[in-house]
Formats: C-alpha cells, structure tokens, sequence
C-alpha cells in the first residue's frame, strides 16, 4: 500500500473515531508549558501523515505545509485548497485556538475539511503547540501570558502621577 492509500486509510479511520468524539466537550486547558522536542515526536506520529513541516515556502502534502502556522491566519499557505470557512475564518493560531483544533477542527471553523481523532492528553496539545511555535517567527503568546498581571495598571498609573 502507498502511502497516499495509507494516508486515505487513516483518515478514514480517524473520522469514524474523529465522530465518535463529537459529543465529548473541548478541553480548554493546554496543560502546562509545552515540550517541542516531545511536541515533534507526537507531530510526527499524529500529524506528519497528512502535513509536512519544510521550511519556509515549502510544499504540503494532503494537508497544508504547516511552517509558520503558528501565529498567523488560517488559510495562509500558498498552494493549498481551503475551505471556505477556513479561508474566511478572522482569527489568529493562537495557543487556545490551535488547542481546540487539535481536538476537533469543526468546532472551530465549521466546515473544515480537516478530519483527524482527537488528542485528548493536555500536555499532548501543548507539547505539538510548543513543537508549531519552534517552527514558526510568530510571538504571538497565550491569552492569560499576554494579559498584564492584574493590579499592574494601577501600579503603572501611580509611578506617573
């Protein structure tokens, strides 16, 4: 068997799982700080079937190349036929959004052609999230790293009265 045959056969697999998982709720916790080198072992086990990891400007295999992911638009790679909903999906990979996509891509973007079974241990998300982050320019950070610490404005303000 070919490896675009294999890679049919494993989606197919992972949908029937993939619907089997609809009724359970997303997990919004990312699961602590992520280990890119663990991150790229599971990459390559989970994801690597359908998305290459080139560098910049390379090409994708049955799904995008996903160089740069991290960070930017959905829909951006050249060369790939998006659906509609992820062409026009106004938002950016962020460590929350590309946390909810792993675990099931329609509840993010409904309509994405994107069919895979569920990564359900946080620290797995976070570790291939923490693996897309190395390969990308992006500082785009997490919601709550980005916020301020609370009480800090107050502080900021007092030092300039």
């Amino acid at each position: 068997m070919g490896p675009k045959a294999l890679a049919a056969v494993l989606i197919l697999a992972s949908a029937s799982a993939a619907s089997a998982a609809q009724a359970q709720a997303l997990d919004p916790n990312l699961g602590g700080p992520g280990n890119a080198t663990h991150g790229e072992v599971l990459f390559k086990q989970r994801c690597q079937i359908c998305h290459n990891m080139p560098d910049k400007g390379g090409k994708g295999g049955l799904g995008p190349a996903l160089y740069g992911a991290y960070g930017r638009k959905p829909g951006q790679a050249a060369g790939f036929a998006y659906s509609d909903g992820v062409k026009a999906a106004g938002f950016v990979w962020t460590p929350e959004k590309l946390n909810l996509w792993i675990q099931r891509p329609a509840a993010v973007i409904p309509g994405a052609k994107m069919v895979l079974a569920p990564i359900s241990p946080a620290q797995d998300r976070a570790d291939i999230i923490a693996f897309l982050k190395t390969r990308s320019t992006s500082t785009v950070q997490t919601a709550a790293a980005a916020k301020p610490a609370a009480g800090s404005k107050k502080k900021a303000k007092k030092a300039t009265s």
